[in-house]
């Protein structure tokens, strides 16, 4: 194979590459309507607020990349409240608590893998809105 045809191969591959990883990406619009309606079918507000208000759990707006201490296994941890955190809160509560929530129990969904990542592209959305509020 000569020095061209590997360009292309390698071309190729990015390219295809780069094209599926595009394709896990929301539209802005998308998040915009599809998160508050996922927000609302799973019941989220009846814990959670999106203004900063507190009610049973945590206010979601502004906790994206905050420092934030958790319970697992008995333990105390510090994490940073990153797209990987928000999403396994999401898709599985009882992993690990926030510590000032810890004898609260989020009720368990059947929440697909691509609700849960609307969810928490909505969730980033509300922190980008509150901070270009300030």
């Amino acid at each position: 194979m000569n020095q061209i045809n590997k360009l292309l191969l390698c071309i190729i591959f990015f390219s295809i590459a780069c094209g599926k990883t595009d394709q896990n990406k929301h539209a802005k619009e998308d998040i915009l309507k599809k998160g508050p309606e996922l927000y609302a079918k799973y019941g989220c507000a009846v814990c959670h607020s999106t203004d900063g208000k507190e009610i049973y759990g945590p206010p979601l707006n502004g906790i994206y990349m905050k420092e934030i201490k958790v319970v697992r296994n008995g333990k105390e941890l510090i994490l940073t409240a990153d797209r990987e955190y928000l999403k396994k809160a999401i898709v599985d509560p009882r992993f690990e608590k926030v510590l000032e929530y810890k004898n609260k129990e989020m009720p368990l969904t059947q929440i697909s893998d691509e609700e849960a990542e609307i969810l928490v592209d909505y969730i980033i959305a509300l922190d980008n809105k509150t901070q270009s509020e300030k």
